[in-house]
């Protein structure tokens, strides 16, 4: 187990007995007995997380706008209120221009703490980076160098089940609120749902996805719900961006059996938009066209259910299979898992080599498919370093790049590692308190 069980008075402002995060289990990586690194505010984890300009349980979007382009077009365009227009044309934005190949730039004033929220039961206006820092990462529309953020947080790091958006396609980008968090009267202890019906603040781990087809946000899991730490579900909620709220719940089938959630591994199909997965004895695959969850393979029989938490995964789409990192259980024969599936699902045993291949093993990792170079471009959340996984000999070797180096990450990458096609290269969010850093691939 992760998370201690304990009690807490449930209507207390700010219950600093509480531990901050809860993630520190084997092979997690986090700090001991969870708290986050630089995590909470200034007094403690916030109990009952914030509104943002008083958003009512009637589902009042903040500022009432859209979050522009939710459907995913291919062109980029205009930002939407999240910082200075980037080109009308979906050309270069001016932070990107010049840049080299594998060369790091920081994008100034991209920091998320730059966006604060109301507490509701102080009144006070905070930033807090646990709503990144606590095992939380981002989704990504790659048709138009969007990402968001949304109902991140989760134990007793953050309440808040607001959504975020930020527009890389800008000259200058901001991050902006697209809706509030739930008002303190409505969240609840423990529960999967607050009283509003929207769902609880939770550790979101590789959980969020951006959907295409459904112009949303999917939260395919909670690995850790606002309370004890001890609550995580297999329910999948969405954040509609037409309207800007949460979907009711029970909108989406659940993945079944309920469980297993914390640290769960998703890879997402650059194309489709399905995500692969493993709970509960089975990898699975996630239908983004008929939200339906199915069956693909078991887990090897030498293995129990924590064989590929907190794994790196990601899908090689030439090659119709997703590889998962992380084999808990092969560590020092530096194997991994591949599923293949198309045709008859298949899983099978990968090796890899070279000088570098001790590092894929490590947990809280994040990798994509690099389609042209024919690698997993592969990041840790121990160094700045960035590694170059071979598709198909899988050789692991470092990446040479220029530039200042990026900070390493607070607790873990999970999807703050994201791959932007149009803007040739990949955009990393190391905490709360750092800007985005823009590594070029091309």
């Amino acid at each position: 187990m992760r998370h201690l069980g304990f009690l807490c008075v449930l209507l207390v402002a700010a219950c600093s007995t509480l531990p901050a995060g809860g993630d520190g289990g084997s092979g997690g990586g986090a700090t001991a007995g969870g708290s986050t690194a630089g995590g909470s505010t200034a007094g403690g984890s916030t109990a009952g997380g914030s509104t943002a300009g008083g958003s009512t349980a009637g589902g009042s979007t903040a500022g009432g706008s859209t979050a522009g382009g939710s459907a995913g077009g291919a062109g980029g365009g205009l930002a939407a209120g999240g910082g200075s227009p980037g080109p009308t044309d979906g050309g270069v934005p001016t932070w990107r221009q010049g840049l080299a190949k594998w060369q790091w730039v920081e994008i100034p004033g991209s920091a998320l703490s730059s966006v604060q929220v109301t507490d509701p039961f102080n009144g006070t206006m905070v930033a807090p980076t646990q709503r990144i820092n606590a095992w939380n990462g981002l989704a990504a529309n790659r048709d138009n160098n969007r990402l968001y953020l949304a109902g991140a947080g989760g134990h007793a790091d953050w309440a808040g089940n607001e959504a975020y958006e930020i527009d890389l396609q800008a000259n200058q980008p901001r991050w902006r609120l697209l809706r509030g968090p739930s008002p303190g009267t409505a969240v609840v202890f423990g529960m999967n749902y607050y009283t509003d019906g929207r769902p609880s603040s939770t550790h979101l781990y590789y959980a969020l996805h951006y959907v295409r087809s459904k112009g949303r946000i999917f939260k395919l899991s909670a690995g850790s719900v606002w309370g004890s730490g001890n609550e995580s579900n297999s329910n999948v909620d969405a954040f509609n961006l037409s309207v800007n709220d949460w979907d009711p719940m029970g909108s989406w089938p659940a993945g079944m059996p309920h469980g297993d959630a914390i640290g769960r591994p998703y890879a997402q199909h650059p194309t489709t938009d399905d995500a692969y997965t493993f709970f509960q004895g089975s990898f699975r695959k996630w239908d983004s066209a008929t939200a339906t969850w199915s069956v693909l393979a078991a887990r090897p029989s030498y293995a129990n259910n924590d064989i590929v938490g907190e794994s790196a995964s990601a899908v090689d789409p030439t090659r119709s299979r997703v590889l998962f990192a992380r084999n808990a259980y092969r560590i020092s024969q530096r194997q991994g898992l591949l599923l293949t599936y198309s045709g008859t699902p298949t899983l099978t045993d990968v090796t890899f080599s070279g000088a570098s291949a001790g590092i894929v093993s490590q947990s809280q990792t994040a990798m994509f498919y690099l389609p042209g170079e024919d690698v997993f471009l592969f990041k840790t959340d121990t160094d700045g370093n960035v590694y170059r996984v071979n598709a198909q000999t899988f050789d692991v070797s470092q990446q040479a790049t220029t530039g200042p180096t990026p900070p390493v990450p607070v607790n873990g990458i999970y999807t703050r590692w994201q791959y932007l096609p149009l803007l040739g290269g990949v955009a990393y969010l190391p905490s709360g308190s750092t800007n985005f850093w823009f590594l070029a691939t091309q």
